[in-house]
């Protein structure tokens, strides 16, 4: 009962902290709905019908992740300072990349800088796009592994790469 009642007073400190919210809007098979999730708590997710929705979820979830950590004795992780990012970055590389990039820019009649800022937005949209991808592909495989099992009996998740 000890542990129990120092995960209660941990997670009311935790709870308090400002963790990041990351929201998607996701469709699927028609229905639109919204997943939240905690980026800096790895795995810790939830969803809901409307933006508040999602969110309120996200906080029980949070709360569970967070307790279920205290109890197992692991490290909960602290939130990522948002005054850390001040949007500048020293990048170093090699002077035959800076030449290409520099040729590129010059080509494309953007300045050295806005010609990174949109290779990188661009990036990010692909990786966020492929992550989307993957979630409704791991659906269906889910969905296809229900379907066998309720056949055969047996667990199909051998199959997956």
């Amino acid at each position: 009962m000890k542990g129990r009642a120092e995960g209660l007073r941990g997670i009311e400190y935790y709870m308090q902290l400002p963790y990041s919210i990351l929201l998607h809007e996701v469709e699927d098979e028609g229905a639109q709905y919204w997943i939240a999730e905690a980026p800096e708590l790895p795995g810790c997710k939830s969803h809901g019908s409307t933006v508040e929705e999602a969110v309120k979820s996200l906080e029980e979830a949070k709360k569970d992740w967070i307790l279920d950590s205290l109890q197992k004795g692991e490290e909960v992780p602290a939130p990522v300072e948002r005054d850390r990012y001040r949007g500048k970055v020293l990048v170093r590389m090699s002077p035959s990349l800076h030449r290409a990039l520099s040729l590129m820019a010059e080509a494309e009649k953007l300045s050295l800088n806005q010609l990174l800022l949109t290779i990188l937005a661009k990036e990010v949209g692909k990786s966020i796009v492929l992550n989307r991808v993957e979630q409704r592909i791991d659906n269906l495989m889910d969905r296809i592994d229900d379907v066998l099992n309720e056949k055969t009996g047996q667990s199909s998740r051998l199959l997956r790469i």
